[in-house]
């Protein structure tokens, strides 16, 4: 990446690096969380001995991962059923 990519991405993207303000908020700043997360929410699940996933259904499995994890898992089949119905 050159000066030029480096300095438009991190341009466009100040209002992500309000650290101040995420601390005011008492949101996370670190990596720490997302990396533990990983680990659990993520390889758990894949990484089970004597499993295979394609990339479709690995890419399936995680996202409903992530919406039980995110706590949006009622929100995610009732909106999904009242779609269907």
């Amino acid at each position: 990446m050159d000066r030029r990519s480096a300095y438009r991405y991190i341009h466009n993207r100040l209002n992500q690096l309000d650290y101040k303000g995420a601390i005011a908020a008492e949101l996370p700043i670190g990596s720490g969380e997302i990396e533990s997360a990983h680990r659990y929410v993520i390889q758990q699940r894949l990484k089970r001995s004597g499993s295979w996933w394609s990339v479709e259904n690995a890419w399936a499995m995680l996202a409903l991962r992530v919406l039980r994890e995110n706590q949006d898992w009622q929100s995610y089949w009732l909106d999904l059923a009242q779609k269907t119905a």
